[in-house]
C-alpha cells in the first residue's frame, strides 16, 4: 500500500517529491520532467520575480482562487527552495528568473535529487473503494490511501501531456472545463509561409486581448513569445489583427520616390512580399491612393483566422474546475484523500515563468497538507 501516489513526473509532481521523497512518483513516459527540458528555449524560465498580486493579475482563471495558490509560496519561496537544492537564479528582462548557466536539465536533476521512487507506467483508470484508491496501469494495480493528479493539461502530448489526466479526474466524479492549447503557436489563415524564418517585433489583438512582442514566422503561422501569449485568448477559428508596423501613405509615396515598396520599408523584404504581393514590387511614386491604403492595411492591421497548435502548446487553457478544489490544501472538495497540482487545473498564465511559479505553488500547499496529516 502506498501512502502518496503523485500521477504525473512533471513540473509540480517532481516539486512536491523534492519535498516529499517518500511520494512514488507514476510516471507514463520513459523519463520525469520530459516538459522542463524544454521550457524558456532549453534554459527554463522556472518563475518570474514579480509578486503574487502582479501575477495573479495575468492569469486567467478563478482569480481568487489564483491569488490564495500564489500568496501560500511567492516566486521568493520558488527560488529559495531551488537554493537549497543547488541552483543559483539569473534574473533577465520582464522578471524572468533562469538557472545560472542556462540549463534546464540543471532544474530537472535538483529536483531528482532525494531520489524519489519512480514506477513507470500509465494510469488507465482510478476508483476509490472506501479509504483506498485503485489505480490500474498496463504494469499492473496499485493501491494508495492518497493521490496527487499533476499529469499536465492537454499540450505537448509527446511529453506526455495529452489531456489523459481529464480521464482519471471525471471517473472521480470532478467537472473539466473545455480544455485549448495555450502558450501554444499559432496557425494562420491565409498564412505567412513565403517569409518562413523571418522574426519581426509587433502588436497583436484578438478580442479584447493585446500584447507586444516578438514572434517568428512559419510554416503554419506565427511562434515566438508575442503569438504565445496571445494564443491563451484564443477559442478556435478566432480572428487576430497583427500590427507589424505604422508608416504614413503620404511618407511612403513621397520620399521614398523610386524605390520598390520592399526597399522602402523597414522590415525584410520576404515579409513584405509575404504581406503584400506584388504590391511589394511597385515603385512609391507609382502607387495609386488604393494601393497606398491597401498597403497601410495589411502592415499595421494585417488580419487572418487563427488556431492555436496544440502540438506546441506548453499550457492549457481549461482542466478541472478550481471550484471543486480546496486552495487551502489543493485537496479536492468532492473525494477525499485526492489532491491537484499544476496545469490540470483550469488556470493559465502567460509566458515568463508564471505557469511554473503556479505549478510549483500548488504542489507546495500540497506538501503542507501532507505534512500536517503525517506523511
Amino acid at each position: 500500500m502506498i501512502d502518496t501516489l503523485i500521477i504525473g513526473g512533471g513540473a509540480a509532481g517532481l516539486y512536491l517529491a523534492s519535498f516529499h521523497p517518500r511520494c512514488v512518483i507514476l510516471e507514463r513516459g520513459d523519463e520525469c520532467g520530459r516538459k522542463l527540458l524544454l521550457t524558456g528555449g532549453g534554459r527554463c524560465n522556472y518563475t518570474n520575480a514579480a509578486g503574487p498580486e502582479e501575477m495573479a493579475l495575468l492569469f486567467n482563471g478563478n482569480k481568487a482562487f489564483i491569488r490564495k495558490v500564489l500568496y501560500a509560496h511567492t516566486s521568493k519561496d520558488i527560488i529559495a527552495h531551488f537554493r537549497t537544492l543547488g541552483i543559483t537564479p539569473v534574473e533577465e528582462d520582464r522578471g524572468r528568473i533562469f538557472p545560472k548557466g542556462g540549463d534546464a536539465k540543471a532544474i530537472r536533476d535538483a529536483l531528482l535529487k532525494g531520489n524519489p521512487r519512480i514506477i513507470h507506467g500509465k494510469a488507465e483508470s482510478i476508483r476509490k473503494d472506501g479509504d483506498v484508491f485503485i489505480i490500474e496501469t498496463g504494469r499492473g494495480r496499485i493501491e494508495a490511501r492518497r493521490v496527487v493528479i499533476a499529469t499536465g493539461g492537454d499540450s505537448f502530448p509527446q511529453t506526455g501531456s495529452d489531456g489523459s489526466g481529464y480521464r482519471l479526474c471525471r471517473q472521480l466524479g470532478h467537472t473539466i472545463s473545455q480544455p485549448y492549447p495555450a502558450l501554444a503557436p499559432i496557425a494562420l489563415t491565409p498564412s505567412l509561409s513565403a517569409a518562413e524564418g523571418v522574426s519581426a517585433s509587433v502588436s497583436i489583438k484578438a478580442g479584447k486581448a493585446r500584447t507586444e512582442g516578438d514572434i517568428i514566422i512559419t510554416r503554419l503561422g506565427i511562434s515566438g513569445p508575442a503569438a504565445l501569449d496571445i494564443s491563451r485568448h484564443l477559442s478556435p477559428d478566432d480572428e487576430i489583427e497583427i500590427c507589424f508596423m505604422r508608416i504614413s501613405k503620404e511618407t511612403l509615396r513621397m520620399s521614398s520616390g523610386g524605390k520598390t515598396v520592399k526597399n522602402a520599408l523597414a522590415m525584410p523584404p520576404r515579409l513584405s512580399e509575404a504581406l503584400l504581393g506584388s504590391l511589394a514590387d511597385k515603385r512609391c511614386a507609382s502607387l495609386s491612393r488604393q494601393e497606398l491604403d491597401r498597403i497601410e492595411s495589411q502592415l499595421s492591421r494585417f488580419k487572418a483566422k487563427a488556431k492555436a497548435i496544440r502540438a506546441g502548446a506548453m499550457n492549457t487553457k481549461g482542466g478541472v474546475s478550481a471550484s471543486e478544489i480546496d486552495p487551502r490544501t489543493m485537496g479536492s472538495k468532492l473525494v477525499e484523500g485526492l489532491y491537484f497540482a499544476g496545469d490540470i487545473i483550469d488556470v493559465d498564465g502567460p509566458t515568463g515563468g508564471y505557469s511554473l511559479s503556479f505549478a510549483f505553488a500548488s504542489a507546495y500547499i500540497i506538501h503542507k497538507a501532507l505534512e500536517s496529516i503525517c506523511l
